[in-house]
Formats: structure tokens, C-alpha cells, sequence
């Protein structure tokens, strides 16, 4: 049986929202927009390899925790910009802005 497709999966969790339990339909889809991203790297990724372990360390993570954390972190905040902008992000910066204005800016 050939996997299905994101598209699918997508179809699928919407068809079936409405049965889930806590938040399990929205972390699946997250999910599979983590993958998408996942799939490609950043369009950023060759010209600052760093970028997020900076972004991290200039946020209070120690310098370990920072590298630990950075791709996991890029990654994450990649699907949650393209889920919120409906765009894949271009640049770290634009990913650092969307968290100044809709995360840190929320508080």
C-alpha cells in the first residue's frame, strides 16, 4: 500500500476534526507541515548556517543549549511562520520579526 500523500493526510485530519480528542488533529497537522519543511532547508541555510543558534544565544540560551537546540528550533518556527503567514519564511529574519510581533509582542 503506497503512503499517502501530505495533501491526503491533510484531507484526512480535516475530515476528521471533529472526533479528535485535546488538541491530537492540530499536532498531526503540525506535524505534517514540520515534515514539508523538513524536507528542503532553509533558504538561508548555506549563506548563515548559525542563524538560529545566535538567534537562541542572544535570547538567553547558553552557548550548549543554543547549538542542542538551534536546528529543532528553525524547524519548528518555520512550520509555525508558514502556517501563520500561509508562506514559507525567506529569510531567519523574517522568522526573528513574526516572534517579535506575534510571540514576544502577545505578552
Amino acid at each position: 500500500m503506497k503512503p499517502l500523500s501530505y495533501t491526503e493526510r491533510a484531507q484526512f485530519l480535516a475530515a476528521v476534526q471533529d472526533m479528535g480528542q485535546d488538541e491530537e488533529i492540530q499536532a498531526a497537522a503540525f506535524g505534517i507541515l514540520v515534515e514539508l519543511e523538513a524536507e528542503s532547508p532553509a533558504p538561508w541555510a548555506a549563506a548563515d548556517p548559525f542563524a538560529a543558534e545566535r538567534y537562541l544565544a542572544a535570547r538567553g540560551a547558553t552557548p550548549k543549549a543554543a547549538a542542542a537546540n538551534a536546528a529543532e528550533f528553525e524547524l519548528h518556527t518555520r512550520a509555525l511562520y508558514s502556517l501563520a503567514t500561509g508562506k514559507p519564511a525567506q529569510t531567519f529574519q523574517e522568522l526573528a520579526d513574526w516572534i517579535k510581533t506575534y510571540v514576544d509582542g502577545a505578552q
